[in-house]
C-alpha cells in the first residue's frame, strides 16, 4: 500500500485540477457558450457534461502534475520551476540544429539498419556543438525539468500516459522530444552529454511498438523502470492505487459536489 503522504499528493493534484477547471470564470464562459446554442438537452446538464469532458481530456495533465509532485517530494531532486510545466517558454534553436534534427528523423525513417544508440548519441553531440549560431525563436512547453542535487545532472522528461499514439502523432512526439532537448541545450549552455539527460517517459509499462528514433535502453523509460531507478515509491503499489481510487468515497463526493454546484449555479 502506498504511503499516506503519496495518497495526499494524489488528492491534492485532483483538487488543483478541479479548482482550475471549475472556477467561476470558466463556468460563466461555459454557460454563455451554451446560452447561444439550440439543443434538446437542458443547459445545466450540457455544462456539467462539458466539464467532465474537459477533465477527461486533461488526464494527461493529471499524470504530469502527479509525477512533478512525486519528484518534488523526493529530497534528492529539485524541480526547475522556471521552465517546468510552462506552456510559453521562449527558446532558441540554431538553424544548423534544426536541419540536423530533421535529417536525423528522415534517416531513421528510411534506414532499418542503423545503430540507434550510436546515432542518437552522435546527434546529441552534434546538437551541443552547434547550439550557437544563427537561430530561430520558438515558444515551447516543457513537461518537467529537474536536477539531481548530489551530482548536478539535469533531467528533461517528456511525459505521456501510454504508448498508444498513431503513426502521425508518434513521429511528432519524437521530433518534439529531440527539438526540446536542443532548445534546452542552447538555453542551459550544455557542453557535454552528461549535463542534460532527455527522457521520453510513459507512465504505463505498455510498449506498442519499437521506437525507431529514440534508443529504448538509454532515453525511454516506462513506468516501473523509472520508479525503480529514480524513486523510492513502488510503481506497482501506485498503479494499483490509481486503478481503484476513482471509486473511493472521497473522489465520488468531490464529483457529487461538482454536480450539485452546477445544478445550483
Amino acid at each position: 500500500m502506498i504511503s499516506k503522504r503519496i495518497q495526499k499528493l494524489i488528492y491534492l493534484t485532483i483538487d488543483n485540477m478541479l479548482q482550475n477547471s471549475t472556477s467561476e470564470i470558466k463556468l460563466r464562459e461555459l454557460i454563455k457558450k451554451h446560452n447561444q446554442k439550440i439543443h434538446f438537452m437542458p443547459k445545466k446538464y450540457r455544462v456539467f457534461g462539458g466539464l467532465l469532458q474537459s477533465l477527461n481530456i486533461q488526464f494527461g495533465n493529471f499524470i504530469e502534475q502527479l509525477m512533478t509532485s512525486i519528484i518534488a517530494d523526493d529530497s534528492r531532486y529539485e524541480i526547475i520551476d522556471f521552465y517546468s510545466g510552462k506552456k510559453n517558454n521562449v527558446f532558441e534553436l540554431s538553424e544548423q540544429n534544426d536541419i540536423l534534427i530533421d535529417s536525423y528523423i528522415s534517416m531513421c525513417q528510411i534506414n532499418d539498419n542503423i545503430d540507434l544508440n550510436l546515432e542518437f548519441k552522435k546527434l546529441q553531440k552534434d546538437i551541443i556543438v552547434n547550439r550557437n549560431g544563427k537561430s530561430h525563436i520558438f515558444k515551447h512547453d516543457i513537461d518537467l525539468l529537474f536536477k539531481n542535487k548530489s551530482n548536478g545532472i539535469i533531467y528533461y522528461l517528456e511525459m505521456k500516459y501510454n504508448d498508444d499514439h498513431d503513426t502521425g502523432k508518434f513521429i511528432d512526439i519524437n521530433r518534439k522530444f529531440i527539438k526540446t532537448y536542443a532548445y534546452l541545450v542552447k538555453e542551459l549552455d550544455i557542453k557535454n552529454l552528461n549535463q542534460l539527460v532527455p527522457i521520453l517517459f510513459y507512465f504505463t509499462n505498455k510498449k506498442m511498438k519499437g521506437n525507431i528514433y529514440i534508443p529504448e535502453s538509454s532515453n525511454i523509460y516506462r513506468g516501473k523502470r523509472f520508479f525503480e531507478e529514480f524513486l523510492d515509491i513502488k510503481y506497482d503499489e501506485l498503479d494499483n492505487f490509481l486503478l481503484n481510487f476513482s471509486e473511493s468515497e472521497e473522489i465520488i463526493k468531490k464529483f457529487d459536489n461538482l454536480y450539485n454546484g452546477i445544478m445550483d449555479f
